[in-house]
């Protein structure tokens, strides 16, 4: 009896999961899409139109502009800013290689004792992670 019943119960809540659709949810209406981003088309045009371009520049050309996208003059992620050893920035360097990347930093950088502090913070995250990892797997 049990398994008639579950079978019964199983069968009906396939069946009202065969009705269900999420299907609106991902429609994209293509003219919404092209309207959002006139603004950035058209700092786009500027941008390529004058290479040499800075924000500053770009405040006292179009304000209305800067405005109505809410750009920013200085880089949103703060452990990216600083002098980018090789192209990466040292909290990165810190906490993928640890003291070895720590040790990269400051001596690429001329001994800056800044940037070395980036990337010292970037090896306690990196061990604080793989630490947790390490943790989390005998736990579970």
């Amino acid at each position: 009896m049990k398994k008639v019943v579950f079978t019964f119960i199983a069968v009906l809540f396939m069946g009202f999961s065969s009705f269900a659709s999420i299907s609106d949810n991902f429609k994209i209406d293509f003219d919404a899409v092209s309207q959002e981003f006139t603004e950035l088309n058209v700092l786009v045009d500027m941008v390529e139109a004058n290479p040499d371009l800075t924000y500053s520049e770009l405040a006292v050309v179009d304000a209305g502009l800067i405005e109505s996208m809410s750009l920013i003059p200085s880089a949103a992620v703060p452990l990216a800013s600083g002098n980018a050893v090789l192209g990466v920035p040292s909290f990165w360097w810190g906490c993928a290689l640890g003291l070895i990347g720590v040790g990269v930093v400051y001596f690429l950088t001329d001994k800056d004792s800044a940037e070395a502090k980036k990337a010292l913070w970037g090896c306690l995250v990196g061990a604080i992670v793989w630490g947790g990892g390490w943790y989390a797997r005998g736990i579970f």
